[in-house]
């Protein structure tokens, strides 16, 4: 776990030294004169998350030497995270090709499915009520569309 703290930490730090020096100037404009900087805010944040991130990896590398190189995400995680993406692909495909109630059903019972659920009332009632109260909320109650 040890490696997994100085690898995440050691990937936050560049990411957040990039957004303080690249990104953060280059989205977000410079203030009229007289007034505090837009970029104070999201600079201090970076900061704090860069120097966080440092505390991480100089804390986990003392232990590093004696940790046993083993991957810490097992076999069962990565078939998982295989699932949850496979569902998340077909939805996105049955949105761009067919529709978005297609994309939805798709993407509610597909992930039920890949959690292990296996009961078909809730197989077919959970899409359905989540979907038709989604409908019944953007459209009925409130009058606008969802697209």
């Amino acid at each position: 776990m040890q490696q997994t703290n100085v690898i995440s930490g050691a990937v936050l730090t560049i990411f957040g030294i990039a957004m303080m020096m690249w990104f953060i100037p280059a989205q977000i404009e410079e203030g009229p004169e007289g007034m505090m900087s837009p970029r104070l805010v999201p600079q201090m944040m970076m900061g704090a998350i860069t120097l966080l991130s440092i505390a991480l990896v100089l804390t986990n590398l003392r232990g590093l030497a004696q940790a046993e190189h083993r991957s810490p995400i097992s076999h069962a995680e990565l078939v998982s995270l295989a699932k949850h993406a496979a569902v998340f692909a077909i939805a996105v495909t049955l949105f761009l090709l067919g529709s978005p109630l297609l994309a939805g059903v798709a993407l509610i019972g597909g992930m039920l499915l890949a959690l292990g659920e296996r009961r078909p009332l809730v197989l077919i009632g959970m899409p359905a009520l989540i979907l038709l109260g989604t409908w019944l909320l953007f459209y009925k109650v409130l009058g606008t569309a969802i697209v």
